[in-house]
């Protein structure tokens, strides 16, 4: 995986993991969603602006957005009923606080997955 590859996956990981969406992250970059679309992608390269704006918006250093030893990825799993579930594997040390964004995300998903299961069980008590 090239470093441009692997800064995408970064990019794109660190919005899911924020629950933002490409429009919200495009405009803080202040670019159309499709350009940001194509940062993901990895198909166009991010400026050293865009960079900072993006190590601004997820309270971290440039170094660390940029750490080529970084290495992760993002496979999709599933796509079923329209939830998406994804396996993310980090093959380095998580400091603390990526460590408390990763809790935050899965406790919030799992809040989510509860609430979806309710809502299951109150529809298939009226069928």
């Amino acid at each position: 995986m090239n470093v441009t590859q692997n800064l995408s996956n970064k990019i794109k990981l660190l919005r899911e993991v924020h629950n933002y969406t490409q429009e919200y992250v495009a405009g803080f970059l202040d670019i159309s969603q499709n350009t940001y679309s194509l940062l993901e992608k990895g198909e166009t390269k991010l400026t050293i602006d865009r960079l900072d704006k993006l190590a601004q918006l997820y309270k971290m250093d440039v170094v660390d957005l940029i750490q080529s030893n970084d290495q992760t990825y993002i496979n999709t799993i599933t796509h079923s009923q329209g939830v998406c579930s994804h396996q993310v594997t980090i093959n380095h040390p998580l400091s603390d606080e990526e460590r408390k964004m990763y809790q935050s995300a899965i406790d919030r998903l799992e809040k989510e997955n509860e609430k979806l299961h309710k809502l299951l069980e109150k529809l298939s008590d009226k069928l």
